[in-house]
């Protein structure tokens, strides 16, 4: 599972095409139907074309006949797995339909499949045959049920009910397809508290029935509903009458169903019933939930209006006892304890019908506001947050790093394992630990602090509360064993550390399981994991950096009855956002969650402020934002801006927001409403990830054009050999584009800056293209992350090797890697560096690490060890790529030396302390910077591969500054009149560098000359 893939807005719609293979193994699996199918009558078998041994066979029906371009997509259990642009061949025709063999492996448990044409799925959501049920499947075209005894085709029936095709919106109002209504027909709502509706040739039988009635206005939706959804604007509304009001308590705590009668009495279709919008509608909830403490009585309280029955299995003295939960208001139970429940382990015992499963199912389930786990991560504990055994000494008056506004931001994202796993000077048992940090004497504390005291402020640290593909016991644990001794090219590094992934402690940690509790693997003793996330906090401020925390409020792990389920077993069908069928969405790879549903948006918010209270964090990274609503995140800005230091201990509005905007999926084109996108958060105040100056510096983008240059790597003007890259009028224009590209970005990436561009015309950022989206898209610098390197995707000392010309000299190399990250650091905007890319850190090409161990992961903070040269990255995702990156990794003349790592790191911290004794780079206002930036040299005549940049108007110390990018190999040389005034010289952190080249850049009167390869800082006073 990796829901990082998503990192260009210029490229998703080649993720989307693949999104049913990363997601397969996450997404919510359709029940089996071994017995008699809701759908069609049931026929004895047929003597068929007898099953190979070895292999498993999966039956395919289309009333319409046409088979053609239908292929099959399998993964688990199939002995070779299918990519998805390739799916399996048909194996021939019979009696059914069309049918596949599949070869599968040893002992197969279970296969699971997709039948599909192009991006075309039949029925929708993965499917899955267990072996348990035999060595056949036959699927019914449009129907999510898996018949493992063959059914008659002959008969079928009307209605699907294992798909939800209406959508209850409100108390009074389903939203139900236009057919459902056609030449009069009348609907029924048909409900049953067990479960248990059939679809019959006389309608559906079973449970109790309930008329709905049309509209008096119409039959469409109104115009309120079509607003606030729009992807249904096209269905027609249905309405429940005044007088079973009094009874929707009872309807939806059950099975939900809508079926058509013609006015003949004569069935005509049927479907389950999607129910999130009602209970918004009816049972939104406003009251505590979670544990609470009165003085040392604590109350539980859990929202599942749907339930039939709750309670609370709590474990006291080795006993564990069963006690019934009250039903409350809006769908709230509560139970009261008391001392004696004091860090007691305990689950919610819920009674709900659960629509995956067709029938009434008892869920024992974790707290989902969790705020203690036990150390297997089974139970939630009742532990009280502001008891004495749970701060370390001082957290209560902890004086936060001083921040005299947010664009004097800038960001240091690592992983919490990346961080010591492999530091020596950390204790054996604190590496890969949050007490790591409190370690001040180690190598990466004192490599922190330096940085800090440079000009770094804030650590951005990848999700660190729980996280479900980290196994909980330590002991359990494997390793590659020792790699180091292998060639530096070999294919057997990663084949080790593939053979024991998921079974070491590495991941990423993007797949979710509990919000408000930290990962225990992360804590020396899981049972202290608050107490150590809080030394942490303490360690990082006390060194002058404030805490950002990566969090996944778009997906969560798993959905439906399976096994890292939560939300669904508690509320099922209301946590995640749901397709028009009923399907849980996995556009990110995993299960959607849909925070436009209040009691989700809820819970995402209690998270981040619980976070920032009791964890004390200083910002918030929000993974794959755009998934959420505009509201949504605008909710979660208001409710952290109202916390204040008299009141929470925390001031609030010095927290800060940014995610990755990126418009994909169900939710692309405000299809569910405004989503929370770069375009769509102009003037929020909020910070999106600006891949558009990425791609530019890089050159290519995650996606494609591995070895395509950009202007810090080449292009045009130290072309690497390679066609696209060749020195033509073409690729000048290119450079040029890119280059306007850059501009905008340096600007903050506002979208109403007015520059003259390349052509000489004078444009808006808005009007430089990023493909087919505006180039620039901010209101204000605050509101664009400027980066060139992140944890995903290879970094950029690794793309450096990729893209620059094999004739380029080590020197060359961190010289285009240091002025990539110029671009960064003295552009408007907020900062956001890469931990380790200082230190020209690689992952030896991996372009997806996040389950790649700490083999490929772990930073080194001192000596000649980069990362480089640890042997080919992980075949999953890199294994197309290995004929390009094998000779690279085997080039004994690409690895660095200890010096080359401490001069790119003196040159980073450098530039850091140039921005923050600097304020011109921090411009507050679009206002400010039109009025006070500009570029010079600019329009046709320019100079490919480079910018010069003047800032004016500043107050102390310098009132101008002009700085020159010189990305190409040679001397650059400008003459302009209106420098002579301006009295500029060298910056003095350049005067006094390590860098005997940017030495060379002078300024006499009106000319200044800067070296290939250089950024120069010029400051006149």
């Amino acid at each position: 599972m990796n829901p990082k893939l998503l990192t260009s807005a210029a490229a998703l719609t080649l993720l989307l095409t693949a999104s049913a293979t990363f997601g397969a193994a996450q997404s919510q699996t359709p029940k089996v139907n071994a017995a008699p199918v809701s759908l069609l009558a049931q026929a004895a078998p047929a003597a068929d074309i007898p099953v190979p041994a070895g292999t498993a066979r999966i039956n395919y029906y289309r009333p319409d006949g046409n088979y053609e371009g239908w292929g099959l997509h399998v993964w688990d259990g199939a002995k070779n797995p299918t990519e998805w642009v390739k799916p399996l061949p048909q194996t021939g025709p019979n009696d059914f339909g069309v049918y596949w063999d599949v070869p599968t492996v040893p002992n197969w448990p279970k296969l699971n499949f997709i039948v599909h044409k192009d991006d075309e799925k039949d029925p929708g959501p993965d499917q899955s045959l267990p072996a348990s049920e035999g060595n056949q499947a036959w699927i019914v075209s449009g129907s999510n049920t898996v018949n493992t005894t063959k059914p008659d085709t002959s008969l079928t029936l009307r209605g699907d009910l294992t798909q939800q095709q209406a959508i209850w919106l409100t108390k009074d109002t389903l939203a139900v397809k236009p057919e459902l209504l056609a030449n009069g027909a009348l609907l029924n709502l048909h409900y049953s508290a067990a479960g248990g509706l059939k679809i019959t040739p006389e309608g559906i039988a079973g449970g109790k029935t309930l008329p709905l009635v049309r509209a008096e206005d119409g039959d469409e939706l109104s115009a309120a509903l079509k607003a606030k959804y729009p992807y249904l604007a096209g269905y027609a509304a249905v309405k429940v009458r005044p007088e079973d009001f009094a009874k929707l308590a009872e309807v939806l705590r059950g099975q939900v169903v809508v079926g058509s009668v013609g006015l003949d009495d004569k069935p005509l279709d049927a479907t389950g019933v999607q129910l999130w919008g009602v209970l918004d509608d009816l049972y939104t909830y406003s009251g505590p939930l979670g544990l609470t403490w009165q003085g040392k009585v604590p109350t539980l309280t859990l929202w599942t209006p749907t339930a039939r029955e709750v309670a609370v299995r709590i474990t006291l003295n080795g006993q564990t006892k069963t006690l019934p939960m009250k039903a409350g208001d809006k769908g709230s139970w509560s139970v009261t304890g008391d001392a004696t429940w004091t860090n007691a382990p305990y689950r919610y015992q819920v009674r709900v019908y659960a629509p995956t499963t067709g029938k009434l199912e008892t869920n024992l389930v974790t707290d989902p506001y969790s705020v203690g786990l036990t150390p297997d991560g089974q139970q939630s504990l009742m532990l009280d947050l502001s008891a004495a055994d749970q701060k370390p000494a001082g957290w209560d008056t902890l004086k936060k790093p001083p921040l005299a506004a947010m664009r004097d931001l800038n960001f240091y994202e690592l992983h919490l394992r990346d961080f010591s796993a492999n530091d020596s000077s950390v204790p054996a048992k604190l590496r890969g630990t949050y007490l790591a940090f409190t370690q001040s004497g180690s190598d990466g504390m004192k490599h922190l602090r330096a940085l800090a005291k440079a000009g770094l402020k804030a650590v951005h640290l990848l999700p660190t509360f729980d996280i479900a593909s980290i196994p909980n016991n330590k002991s359990s644990w494997k390793t590659p064993g020792d790699l180091s001794k292998l060639p530096p090219d070999s294919e057997k590094q990663q084949a080790a550390v593939n053979a024991i992934r998921d079974q070491d402690g590495y991941n990423w940690g993007y797949d979710p399981l509990h919000y408000l509790t930290p990962e225990g693997t992360y804590a020396t003793n899981p049972s202290h994991r608050t107490l150590e996330y809080r030394q942490m906090v303490m360690a990082l401020n006390q060194a002058g950096l404030r805490v950002v925390q990566d969090v996944v409020f778009n997906h969560t792990a798993a959905s439906g009855q399976g096994g890292n389920s939560i939300l669904d077993k508690v509320v099922p069908g209301y946590y995640h956002r749901l397709d028009v069928n009923g399907v849980v969405a996995n556009s990110t790879c995993c299960a959607n969650t849909a925070t436009e549903h209040r009691m989700m948006r809820r819970l995402m918010i209690d998270a981040l402020v619980l976070q920032a209270k009791q964890y004390k964090v200083d910002g918030f990274r929000f993974d794959l934002m755009g998934h959420h609503l505009l509201t949504d995140i605008q909710a979660a800005r208001a409710a952290i801006d109202a916390l204040t230091l008299e009141k929470d201990g925390v001031n609030g509005k010095q927290i800060y927001f940014y995610g990755e905007g990126w418009d994909f999926g169900e939710v692309a084109g405000k299809a569910r409403g405004v989503n929370a996108t770069q375009v769509n958060l102009f003037g929020q105040g909020i910070g999106t990830f600006n891949d558009r100056l990425r791609d530019a510096v890089r050159g290519g983008n995650p996606f494609e054009g591995l070895q395509d240059q950009g202007f810090a790597t080449g292009l045009f003007t130290l072309p690497n050999g390679l066609p696209q890259n060749a020195d033509s009028a073409a690729n000048r224009a290119k450079l040029l584009k890119l280059t306007d590209q850059i501009k905008v970005s340096l600007s903050g990436n506002l979208r109403d800056f007015r520059f003259v561009d390349s052509t000489g015309q004078t444009v808006s950022g808005a009007q430089v293209p990023y493909g087919q989206a505006p180039g620039g898209y901010a209101a204000s610098p605050r509101e664009a992350i400027n980066y060139v390197s992140a944890h995903d995707n290879q970094t950029l000392w690794d793309a450096v090797l990729l893209k620059a010309p094999a004739s380029a000299t080590t020197a060359q190399r961190v010289r285009m890697h240091n002025l990539a990250y110029d671009l960064v650091l003295l552009g408007q905007g907020m900062p956001f560096i890469t931990g380790g890319d200082e230190l020209l850190r690689s992952k030896s090409f991996d372009t997806d690490s996040y389950n790649s161990g700490d083999w490929f992961n772990a930073i080194r903070w001192t000596g000649a060890d980069n990362g480089f040269g640890r042997g080919l990255p992980m075949a999953e995702k890199n294994k197309e790529q290995w004929p390009v990156e094998r000779p690279l990794l085997g080039n004994p003349a690409l690895a660095v030396t200890a010096a080359d790592r401490a001069r790119a790191d003196a040159h980073l911290q450098a530039l850091l302390s140039i921005r923050a004794s600097t304020p011109l780079f921090r411009l507050p206002t679009a206002q400010a910077v039109q009025q006070q930036l500009s570029f010079l040299g600019s329009g046709p005549q320019q100079t490919p591969g480079v910018i010069v940049m003047k800032l004016g108007g500043g107050s102390a110390p310098y009132k101008n500054v002009v700085v020159v990018f010189n990305a190409s190999g040679s001397t650059y040389t400008l003459k302009e009149a209106s420098l002579a005034p301006l009295k500029l010289r060298l910056h003095p952190a350049l005067q006094s560098s390590r860098d005997p080249v940017v030495k060379r850049s002078t300024v006499k009167g009106s000319t200044l000359s800067v070296p290939g390869l250089t950024t120069a800082v010029f400051v006149g006073r």
